[in-house]
């Protein structure tokens, strides 16, 4: 009988045997002692806990990547601009923490897994995930933290950026959607019909933007990625997914992720898009071409989403919701193409 895969063990059992390397990890590579307590933030394409120390009143966050995870050198690139970020000092966000050796990826080796897998630690930023964007300022700080991500970008240079490049020919023409027999599968003959005819549309929108307007990006910032700070203001967190693109996209994704909560609340999602764009402009210029283009990138975000989900419906955390955000997605679509805006656009 050939030996178990790690991809043939359930959900549970995959997340034991994770949790055991992540605490054999901890004490020789952060001096961190195995009777931490280890608390699961998720567990989808990587695996993520909350790690305090016994006694201790500080916390960290342990990223142990194990499928379709960043190169090791492209995840310190990621760090490497974390640690940017926190420097600056404009946007609270998890700064790295480095091994006793100096690095800021250590590899793990899975039993039973074939793809490799690196844990990474970084500082517990505190707070409320998701802020309540209708209270007082709260859309305002949202934007503020949005632009402080994009002002860092434009003035600080990182030359050894080595991280994926987020724009239309990514996303959607090489996406995982479009091209993987397994995950094209979950859309449905219609759905791909769809998804093809909304490409061709995109892409001419998109075709005479230039790589020179792509700078660093977060990539994945939706409001689940956003903390409401205990003193006030706003952090961001899960850099998982930056790299290079039109700070648009961000943009685009903020909105977007508030639209789905706020569409059904009179003038609510109005309120916060102008607000939000208004802080963002406090801090930095709004990109010259974000009326033109905010349209494009709402859908390019959720085509990210599409690559994402359809790719991912095996884990049993995504599968809980993925199908349901396939088809609202798709739904979108078929009305955008039918002459509908897309969803999250300003009048």
């Amino acid at each position: 009988m050939p030996p178990t895969t790690f991809s043939d063990l359930s959900h549970s059992d995959q997340l034991s045997v994770l949790d055991g390397l992540t605490r054999s990890a901890l004490p020789t590579h952060y001096g961190i002692a195995e009777t931490a307590e280890l608390e699961l933030q998720q567990y989808e394409d990587n695996a993520v806990w909350r790690v305090t120390p016994a006694g201790s009143e500080t916390s960290y966050v342990a990223r142990l990547s194990i499928r379709d995870g960043r190169p090791a050198d492209q995840q310190r690139s990621e760090m490497a601009w974390l640690e940017s970020l926190a420097a600056s000092g404009g946007v609270a966000v998890p700064g790295p923490v480095t091994t006793t050796s100096g690095d800021h990826v250590v590899p793990v080796t899975v039993p039973g897994h074939d793809q490799p897998a690196t844990l990474a630690l970084l500082h517990w930023v505190p707070g409320k995930a998701e802020p309540s964007y209708q209270q007082p300022g709260v859309a305002e700080q949202m934007g503020a933290a949005t632009a402080h991500l994009h002002r860092n970008a434009a003035t600080i240079d990182l030359p050894d950026f080595d991280r994926p490049t987020w724009d239309y020919e990514t996303i959607l023409l090489k996406g995982a959607a479009l091209t993987d027999p397994d995950a094209t599968v979950h859309l449905g003959d219609h759905g791909r019909e769809t998804l093809r005819t909304v490409a061709d549309r995109v892409t001419r929108a998109l075709a005479g933007t230039h790589p020179s307007e792509h700078t660093r990006i977060h990539g994945d910032l939706h409001r689940e990625n956003m903390i409401a700070l205990p003193t006030g203001g706003v952090g961001v967190i899960d850099f998982d997914d930056c790299g290079w693109g039109n700070p648009i996209l961000d943009i685009a994704t903020v909105l977007s992720s508030i639209h789905r909560i706020a569409h059904t609340i009179p003038d609510a999602y109005e309120k916060f898009a102008k607000d939000f764009l208004t802080g963002y402009a406090e801090v930095f210029a709004l990109p010259d071409n974000l009326d033109d283009l905010l349209e494009p990138y709402l859908i390019l975000r959720d085509c990210f989403v599409l690559n994402f989900v359809s790719g991912a419906l095996t884990n049993a955390s995504v599968a809980e919701w993925g199908h349901d955000r396939i088809d609202g997605i798709l739904a979108n679509m078929d009305a955008y193409l039918a002459g509908q805006p897309y969803p999250g656009g300003i009048n």
